[in-house]
């Protein structure tokens, strides 16, 4: 366990957060993504997790691509019918993916005639995770299904099965697997991208076990349809359920998740609001 937030500011506008120097020397310097010190240190506890698993060491065959750039170095959009085209998933944000099932939304084509497209669909993944995005407007950070595609701005993985991809997105999906994910902010906090190094080396459960597979993978089915709202707009069914379905899963308190999902909910970043802004806006509220 790390030492935990050392209280608020006098001002009441920051907190402290305590950080071992051996993380700093080695250039990790995450607590400055968090307003919450509770966040900070959950996100290192399941960075670290014992029962999980980083996403590329599972079994030595799953491996995450980045086939936006390929995508866009020799091959272009098109309308369907075209031969030789194929589906891709390219939308994100408020307009984009709004389900965990993947729903691939451009046809795309070679530019030229030759081997590219056998070779950019052998990527192909019934799993796909998120290269970057908003973090405030987005909704899902991973999708899955029964059909395999390749993404720009979405990258797969290959050599899971349909249920373990279905498995493996709830839980990129759930609080503990966007906290992981965050912590690689990129470029900016708002709008993080993302890298097929960084992505690999995000932990999930072990879905070989049939248990946890099967758990994680019947909250998929369940949630397939659901459309998910924006992050900025916080609490909501869909993601209780996935939340609830990791606990299960793992074994964890349930309660601890909701905790650090109503956290996360709050975050500015996520929220889009300083702490002090939304906290003036519910007194507001409150008194008319």
């Amino acid at each position: 366990m790390y030492e935990g937030g050392g209280g608020q500011l006098a001002n009441g506008w920051g907190d402290v957060s305590q950080w071992p120097a051996e993380r700093m020397d080695t250039g990790d310097w995450t607590p400055a993504i968090w307003r919450s010190p509770e966040l900070v240190l959950a996100v290192a506890e399941f960075a670290d997790h014992p029962a999980l698993h980083e996403l590329e060491s599972q079994a030595d065959r799953w491996r995450v691509h980045a086939t936006g750039q390929v995508l866009r170095a020799s091959f272009k959009s098109t309308v369907a019918d075209v031969p030789g085209s194929f589906p891709i998933l390219k939308s994100k944000g408020a307009c984009g993916q709004s389900t965990i099932q993947s729903t691939p939304d451009e046809r795309w084509r070679p530019k030229n005639a030759g081997s590219e497209g056998k070779q950019i669909l052998a990527k192909s993944g019934y799993l796909l995770v998120s290269a970057g995005q908003n973090n405030s407007g987005a909704r899902v950070t991973a999708t899955a299904g029964n059909e395999a595609y390749v993404g720009n701005g979405w990258m797969p993985v290959t050599g899971l099965t349909r249920d373990e991809a279905k498995a493996v997105a709830v839980f990129i999906n759930s609080t503990a697997g966007r906290l992981q994910l965050m912590r690689n902010p990129g470029r900016t906090l708002e709008f993080p991208t993302y890298s097929a190094k960084e992505v690999g080396h995000i932990r999930v459960p072990g879905v070989d076990d049939p248990r946890i597979r099967q758990t994680l993978a019947h909250c998929w089915e369940k949630t397939k349809e659901m459309i998910v709202p924006q992050f900025r707009d916080g609490e909501c069914e869909v993601r209780r359920l996935w939340d609830e379905a990791v606990a299960r899963a793992m074994a964890w308190d349930p309660a601890e998740l909701s905790r650090l999902r109503h956290l996360l909910h709050n975050e500015p970043h996520v929220r889009g609001l300083g702490y002090n802004q939304y906290a003036d806006e519910e007194t507001e509220r409150q008194s008319e």
